[in-house]
């Protein structure tokens, strides 16, 4: 991830050589990445509840998958 994440701040750099603006990756702070998935689960929770009255297999699946993700992520205990 740091080899990426280097080769994007690379490209950021270059970019504002070249059109002389300033672009900065986003660093958010943990609060604001624990809301981000409160609210993630609580949406994959909807769209799979909905997908499973509605019928819809393939919508179940995707928002269990997000659910799943941003549950994951909820109960990380790593402080970024």
């Amino acid at each position: 991830m740091r080899k990426f994440t280097g080769k994007l701040n690379d490209s950021f750099e270059k970019t504002n050589k070249f059109f002389g603006v300033s672009i900065q990756r986003p660093n958010p702070s943990y609060n604001t990445v624990r809301i981000g998935s409160i609210i993630g689960t609580v949406l994959g929770m909807l769209i799979l509840i909905i997908s499973i009255i509605a019928g819809f297999k393939w919508s179940a699946i995707g928002g269990s998958l997000v659910a799943v993700s941003n549950l994951g992520n909820l109960l990380s205990k790593k402080k970024s």
